[in-house]
């Protein structure tokens, strides 16, 4: 083979390598969650609470938007925005414009606490003990303005049951997992069901 179709064949090699997007995603795939993958329970745990997570995270987005492009929404749709939030306002006990404002506020803020949840799912998937701050404060924080920010009411009849049960599941998921993260850096299990033994993993063994 002649050396100009060698370099041929290198210079297509990198084009191809530059022009695909594959090479790129997994070099940040690896930057982000590292090249060791977890155990399996670390893994189930990370995917459940990132369904939850992107939940709350789209529809803060989404109310945001909303809330924010209210007149073009009415110029476009015809639909008032800002009438159906005022008139909820003043069913939770806001006075006028009060409420449609501190919704817009807590929106904006929402949608960079759960920014700052999402990092701390990543330090739980690479197993950082750091991770509970990044996740368990801001959600944290989430409810407090809820329920102290726009109201008691407002979180008890405004937000679904899926809400309030995503929220534990969430919680007590970080909690359970910190626990077991603690334990296994003291030499014990990350799994409930503890370490398997030498005759469980080897069937042979027992004969």
């Amino acid at each position: 083979m002649s050396e100009e179709h060698t370099n041929d064949d290198i210079k297509t090699k990198r084009v191809t390598r530059f022009q695909s997007p594959v090479p790129f995603i997994i070099t940040l795939r690896r930057l982000i969650y590292g090249r060791k993958k977890p155990d399996i329970y670390t893994v189930v745990t990370y995917y459940i609470n990132l369904f939850i997570w992107w939940t709350f995270f789209l529809w803060n987005i989404i109310s945001y938007y909303t809330i924010t492009s209210r007149d073009f929404i009415k110029s476009q749709k015809g639909i008032s925005v800002e009438r159906i939030v005022e008139n909820r306002g003043r069913e939770l006990g806001f006075s006028p414009g009060d409420f449609l404002s501190k919704l817009t506020t807590f929106h904006a803020i929402s949608i960079i606490l759960w920014g700052v949840v999402f990092f701390g799912l990543i330090l739980l998937y690479r197993k950082k003990k750091l991770f509970i701050y990044f996740t368990l404060v801001p959600v944290i924080l989430f409810l407090a303005m809820n329920v102290f920010y726009l109201s008691f009411t407002y979180f008890g009849e405004d937000t679904t049951m899926y809400d309030k049960i995503a929220l534990l599941i969430f919680v007590a998921s970080c909690l359970i997992h910190s626990y077991l993260l603690k334990n296994e850096r003291n030499g014990g299990s990350i799994s409930f069901f503890g370490e398997a033994t030498e005759a469980e993993e080897s069937p042979s063994a027992a004969e």
